[in-house]
């Protein structure tokens, strides 16, 4: 998904430099399904127990769990990482994709370790990180890998396409 997050990416520089909370959910689907199709397997949305999107083969079995969320992990009413475990057996990887601000980055990481606890299995966890409470200033894309209670953090990357340098969506004035 990392790859795949500035293409067809939602907002530009100079036309749209704020999206709505539906076009980013939009937005990570086609994400989700894109690097399904890009693996050769099968996106199935809103499946189970409401799971966000569940990679299947073509013997039907579960490889990835997804699960995206707008609001904060910290956020009391936030319940995808329990979903995400409670499926855990069905699968061979569960990805968590929200939001968190950098003022509670640290907190968000620390609620998510701590409902994942010490599961064997791992769980990717994808964050855009952003400033501001009211309007959502995009920052980073950040990836890490939680597994047995360690949280690696294994990727860091603008989130917005016109701030990668050498990129053909660089800004360059």
């Amino acid at each position: 998904m990392n790859t795949l997050w500035y293409r067809d990416f939602p907002l530009s520089e100079n036309h749209k430099d704020m999206g709505s909370r539906a076009e980013w959910t939009t937005h990570i689907g086609i994400c989700v399904r894109t690097a399904s199709d890009l693996m050769g397997l099968f996106t199935h949305f809103e499946q189970g127990n409401r799971t966000d999107a569940v990679i299947r083969n073509n013997l039907g079995e579960d490889i990835f769990h997804i699960e995206w969320e707008w609001k904060q992990a910290i956020n009391p009413t936030v319940n995808e990482i329990q979903k995400l475990k409670e499926t855990r057996n069905d699968t061979i990887l569960s990805v968590f994709f929200s939001y968190s601000c950098v003022e509670d980055h640290k907190n968000n990481l620390n609620t998510i370790k701590q409902q994942w606890g010490k599961m064997k299995f791992p769980l990717v966890i994808m964050l855009v990180t952003y400033e501001g409470r009211s309007k959502r200033h995009f920052q980073n894309l950040e990836t890490y890998h939680l597994q047995k209670g360690i949280l690696k953090k294994v990727r860091s990357q603008p989130a917005l396409p016109w701030w990668v340098e050498g990129s053909r969506w660089e800004s360059i004035s």
